[in-house]
């Protein structure tokens, strides 16, 4: 219940900071500036525009308060749906303008004639298109996550310069002296966030240094790099969560990325040690991870993440793992097991091929010391002797191995590729399976 009010609390308040706005001209606007109804629609579909461009970066900037409440990959998927809106409110402010026949599409058009307020509105709407595009695009454009990730960041705090200043130009409803007091409120709370999130965090890992102890490679085309802090305690974690990790000499890299751990949580070793599993799956998993080396400085940005069997209770749980999916599901394991927790516990683990089992061997041992544990490897193109179970994880396979009368009170986790999260998502709500007993964890869109 709580965590509800604390998620009703923070999506109320992010509806009422994209909308104040509104409010605000409306209840200070001047009768001599009235217009016709188009005219009021294109101004409120740019504000609009503008203000959920702005509260972006709310939504990555980690603040614990928000993600605790929605999960960090949670916002991060509403962040890039966000965007996608903001630009099509941007594309209806000046459409809405030439409909109503107050202008035409080459008065709105970018030229050296053109008053500056309109050609800094044109470039502010290319760069938001530019901004979405490519990252929507990024995976077909084989754009590096690097490049994009710097251009992303430029192009978002340009976009939103221009913006701001079209409107103030514009005039109108911008014009008022309230508004022009409640964009700078705007104004300070966007450059508050970015240094937080682009300057204080960095900031404050700066003096909480890792070293790199052991590289070693997995099956599943993997690595698992084991880190120990330097000169401070590190921190715990709890089973299933996540952090950002980057290796160099500085924690104000652009080249970090969020990577489950793969370690127990409940015990860390007498160092502070943490483990990290990496599948081959991009640019930096592939170039930079194998090759890093025994005594490299890594940094942690962590632990985040609500993808944890700490946070929910059931009567048991059913773990559905695909590819290097696996890895926050064996750290929840390794803490039940650490816990000797007696619930039933179904692992369903599930990958191409018998090489692509990433912790195959510490799993089957795992399964024998634990009673509670039930393990069903799911290979899709099994070798020739496979005996166990082929093809994908569908509700009958879910159904024979778990028990009638219990599973519906069971917490689920689902962790893999996108189809398998998508399957799982549709196929456990037609077996029976509450959806708020059904938990998912994605980062394809990062």
């Amino acid at each position: 219940m709580r965590l509800i009010i604390r998620g009703v609390f923070w999506f109320g308040l992010y509806l009422t900071v994209i909308l104040f706005p509104l409010v605000v001209g409306a209840v200070f606007f001047e009768p001599d500036h009235a217009a016709s109804p188009l005219i009021y629609l294109s101004a409120a579909a740019g504000y609009i525009a503008l203000a959920l461009m702005a509260t972006e970066l709310m939504l990555v900037a980690r603040l614990k308060g928000v993600a605790g409440a929605f999960g960090l990959d949670s916002l991060l998927q509403f962040h890039r749906q966000i965007g996608i809106a903001a630009v099509a409110f941007a594309i209806a402010h000046p459409a809405l303008l030439v409909a109503d026949r107050a202008y035409t599409a080459r008065s709105l058009a970018p030229s050296t004639s053109s008053p500056w307020p309109v050609n800094l509105g044109a470039a502010a709407l290319v760069l938001a298109a530019l901004v979405v595009g490519l990252s929507v695009y990024r995976r077909q454009l084989r754009l590096p996550y690097e490049i994009w990730h710097t251009t992303h960041g430029i192009f978002s705090v340009a976009l939103i310069a221009f913006a701001a200043v079209h409107a103030l130009g514009i005039g109108r409803f911008a014009a008022l002296p309230a508004m022009r007091g409640l964009w700078a409120v705007y104004l300070v709370f966007f450059i508050g966030m970015f240094l937080r999130y682009r300057v204080f965090r960095p900031l404050s890992l700066t003096n909480k240094p890792w070293e790199v102890v052991e590289n070693r490679p997995e099956h599943g085309q993997s690595h698992t790099i084991v880190l120990r802090p330097v000169g401070h305690d590190g921190f715990r974690f709890a089973p299933g969560q996540f952090a950002w990790i980057g290796f160099g000499r500085s924690p104000f890299s652009t080249d970090s990325h969020p990577i489950s751990f793969s370690s127990n949580g409940d015990i860390p070793s007498e160092e502070g040690q943490v483990s990290f599993t990496i599948k081959q799956l991009g640019d930096w998993s592939t170039d930079v991870v194998p090759h890093v080396t025994r005594g490299a400085t890594a940094w942690v940005d962590g632990p985040h993440g609500v993808f944890t069997i700490d946070r929910e209770e059931g009567a048991g749980f059913v773990l559905i793992g695909g590819g290097v999916g696996i890895t926050p599901l064996y750290s929840m394991l390794q803490a039940l097991e650490t816990r000797e927790d007696v619930r039933p516990v179904f692992l369903f683990h599930a990958a191409n091929d018998y090489d692509d089992l990433t912790f195959r061997e510490e799993l089957a041992v795992m399964a024998k010391r634990m009673p509670s544990l039930t393990l069903v490897t799911v290979l899709l193109y099994p070798h020739e002797g496979w005996e166990g179970e082929s093809g994908f994880v569908t509700p009958e396979m879910l159904l024979r191995y778990l028990p009638p009368a219990l599973y519906r009170r069971f917490q689920y986790f689902i962790c893999g590729p996108g189809p398998l999260m998508d399957a799982m998502e549709k196929a456990l709500p037609e077996i029976g399976v509450p959806s708020d007993r059904i938990h998912t964890e994605r980062f394809d869109m990062v």
